[in-house]
Formats: C-alpha cells, sequence, structure tokens
C-alpha cells in the first residue's frame, strides 16, 4: 500500500460517501507521522473537505462537521470493502478525534509497501524514469567563492527535484556499480586553486553538495552551522565534520547505509545459497520495522513538498531520518532473531524487502541532490 494508494481508496470513499465529482476532492498526501495509536498512516482530507460538502451535512449543532465527514468517509471504505473493493481491505480504518482517517494495514499491505520502495523512481516521483535529456549539474569547481559553490549545488538539487516529480518524464536514473571514490579527492588534474576548489579538494563533491543543501537560508552568515561541527559554508581550512568518513558527517552516513543495504542482502543471498542463513521471507515483523516503513511511506509526500517550496534541505532531512532509522533497525537485537547467528545477514534475511527498500529511495533522494550512492562497502 503505497501513498498514492491510499490516497486514490479515501478519494474514492469520499466521492461516494458525498456524491461529488473528483474535481471536488483536494488532493491531501496520506502520512504515517500523523498517525495515531498503532495506525500505519492518516489522511487529513475531512479537514479540507469539509467546507465543499457542508451543504451535505445535517443541520448546526449535530456535532462537529470535521468528524461528521471523516465518519462517512470510513463507513464508505467499509461498504466499499465489504463489496470486494480489494484495495480498501485494511486491518483497520477509524475517524479519530481530530477528523483524521487512520489506517492499519495487512500484513501484506506492509510487505507490498516495502516491495514498492525498492523502485526509488517509481515509489517516489509516481513513475518510471524513461525521458531523455540529462540531469543538470554543474561543476562546482569553477565557483570562485565556496558561497558561489553553494549556490550552484543548491540551484542543482532544485533543478533536480521539479524535473524528478515535473510533467515531463525525466531522464534515467541512477544504475549500475558505484564506488566510494571522489574525483576531487583523487584529481590532481582540476584546478583546485579558488576557495570553493580547495574546499571541494578538502571534503569531497558529495560531502560538499549535502553540506551546501542541508542548511536553510539563501546566504548563511560566515560562520553559520547546521549541527555539531557541520559549517553551512565549509572550508579548505576549516571543513569541520564534512571531511570525516564517521557518522559525524551525514553525507557519509547516509552513503554508508545506502552501501550498507546492498551488501546485506548480497550476505543474505550468499548465505541462503550456502545453507547458513535460513530464507524465511519478509515476513510481517510490525514492531521491529515500523519507524523505516513509516519513514518509507512519508517519502513521496516530502520530495512533494521539497519540490514545491524549492527547499533541497527538506529532502536532506528526510533522508538523514530514514538513514537513522535504519541504522537502528540493522543493529537493534531483536532484529535478528531466530536467524542464523543474529547477524546482519541473517537481519536481512528475515526481513529483506526493508534493506531494498532503504537502498531504493536513498538512492533515488541522494541522486536528486546530485550526490553518488555507493554500492559496496
Amino acid at each position: 500500500m503505497t501513498p498514492r494508494s491510499l490516497e486514490a481508496v479515501v478519494r474514492r470513499a469520499a466521492r461516494r460517501a458525498f456524491d461529488i465529482d473528483d474535481a471536488d476532492v483536494p488532493f491531501v498526501w496520506p502520512r504515517a507521522d500523523q498517525a495515531g495509536g498503532r495506525a500505519d498512516a492518516s489522511i487529513a482530507l475531512p479537514l479540507r473537505l469539509v467546507g465543499r460538502v457542508r451543504d451535505r451535512l445535517p443541520e448546526k449543532g449535530d456535532g462537529d462537521p470535521r468528524l461528521l465527514v471523516s465518519g462517512r468517509i470510513v463507513a464508505q471504505v467499509d461498504t466499499m470493502a465489504e463489496k470486494g473493493d480489494t484495495d480498501a481491505g485494511f486491518a483497520e480504518v477509524v475517524a479519530d478525534a481530530r477528523g483524521f482517517v487512520d489506517v492499519t494495514f495487512t500484513c501484506l499491505q506492509r510487505e507490498n509497501l516495502l516491495r514498492a520502495a525498492a523502485d526509488g523512481p517509481r515509489f517516489l516521483t509516481g513513475r518510471a524514469w524513461t525521458g531523455t535529456g540529462e540531469w543538470p549539474r554543474t561543476e562546482l569547481h569553477e565557483a570562485g567563492p565556496v558561497a558561489q559553490a553553494r549556490r550552484y549545488a543548491r540551484a542543482d538539487a532544485r533543478a533536480r527535484i521539479a524535473m524528478a516529480v515535473g510533467a515531463t518524464p525525466p531522464p534515467p536514473g541512477p544504475e549500475g556499480e558505484v564506488s566510494w571514490r571522489d574525483r576531487y579527492l583523487d584529481a590532481d588534474r582540476l584546478d583546485l586553486y579558488t576557495p570553493a576548489g580547495r574546499a571541494l579538494g578538502r571534503i569531497g563533491e558529495d560531502s560538499a553538495r549535502v553540506a551546501f543543501c542541508r542548511s536553510i537560508p539563501e546566504r548563511p552568515r560566515e560562520n553559520e552551522t547546521t549541527g555539531r561541527d557541520l559549517p553551512a559554508l565549509p572550508s579548505a581550512e576549516h571543513p569541520g565534520a564534512w571531511v570525516r568518513f564517521t557518522d559525524a558527517n551525514p553525507a557519509f552516513r547516509m552513503r554508508y547505509a545506502h552501501a550498507h543495504a546492498l551488501s546485506s542482502l548480497r550476505w543474505a543471498r550468499e548465505g541462503r545459497e550456502s545453507g547458513r542463513c535460513e530464507d524465511v521471507g519478509a515476513g510481517c515483523r510490525h514492531g521491529e520495522n515500523a519507524a523505516v516503513r513509516g519513514l518509507l511511506f512519508d517519502g513521496p509526500g516530502v520530495l512533494e513538498t521539497a519540490a514545491r517550496r524549492e527547499e533541497p534541505h527538506i529532502l536532506v532531512r528526510y533522508l538523514e531520518a530514514l538513514t537513522s532509522a535504519y541504522d537502528e533497525w540493522r543493529t537493534g537485537s531483536t532484529a535478528g532473531a531466530g536467524g542464523a547467528d543474529g547477524g546482519e545477514p541473517a537481519r536481512a534475511a528475515l526481513d529483506p524487502a526493508l534493506p531494498a527498500a532503504v537502498a531504493g529511495v536513498l538512492d533515488t533522494g541522494l541522486f536528486l541532490l546530485g550526490v553518488s550512492a555507493p554500492t559496496r562497502l
């Protein structure tokens, strides 16, 4: 169950409940981070719809209009399920006290979410990337001041995000093996005599692009940071944590998570082939991967928001949160329970769809920032 498919079900229920045209139903992204209790997702459509259907509700004084709208939508979803609409067959759907519609997925719907997210471009943008042309990519070392290189990187990210969600099919996305090598860290051939060039030669292009897109203001102060030892304008003289290959560097941490997710799948596959790991399938491991699933579910809405607001930091912070949730899952003591040795290959064998989904979304998100996603540790 993807955000788009859930929105389509609730939209269809609203149309039938109030006998209105599709054009009268506003688009509202379902969100996992708004869900109450044990629900997987929540949608605030009733709050947006109430003004348009007020004349179809009981007279004033008969209850909160938001709750009346959400109640009728929930009742219609139940009716659709009873009539054999398999898309509406959730584990539970309720109207909460806010007027939101809270939805709890079935085991199969949770598994389908993870499988869909493995195709990062289609999951995040709703379509395959099969267009022609090239993605925008400016040579950052051609900038003079570091602030100018930052403007280049942010303009690239904005343009790439806009292309991804725009009306025209975007060019093909990332594919194939990607190494950890960075041309600015490895190359003597580049002219790195400007402040921007020297900064790139110190921290590398991938860290620079994440650093430049991570902060909010268009003109950060000279000593402004976006976190502990994370300058918004890293320089060769003051690179901060952006120069480190540790978790203190968000760029390294996100790229490492992508490489780890793909490597863990290879380890699990090799373990199954050798008989060391039992292939038990993804299963319905509700509590153990709930945080990761929730963040994956919210990805399409986050990308749309980043495009609409033209704020690349929204995508950066989302990818960081997804990385943190994945790190907690892969290092959690319960994730490996029942495996051959409790190690990381066993975790991937127990829930193989999860690292594949994380890799798909991280790969696509980093690509839109102009950042490479290594495929091996």
